[in-house]
């Protein structure tokens, strides 16, 4: 999973990494297959509608910012991710 990035802080965890980086953009990759990062994202699951279980990105993309000391999310359409 990847995510595009104004800044982001030196204080990532372990299962975030800078893949590039340029003056305006930075590009970071997620290891979804890391336990962190499974109880990380198992604690934004949430039924999104009736019966559907998922994690909203807006909400991935938040906790991500608050979570990550500082990183400043480029805004991102509104789309699930279901589990």
């Amino acid at each position: 999973m990847k995510f595009y990035l104004k800044e982001v802080s030196p204080n990532l965890p372990p299962w975030a990494t800078i893949t590039s980086k340029t003056p305006n953009l930075v590009e970071l990759e997620i290891n979804d297959n890391h336990p962190d990062f499974q109880l990380f994202f198992d604690g934004l699951t949430s039924e999104i509608q009736p019966g559907v279980v998922g994690v909203k990105s807006a909400d991935l993309c938040k906790a991500l910012v608050n979570g990550c000391g500082g990183v400043d999310s480029i805004p991102v359409r509104e789309i699930s991710i279901f589990v």
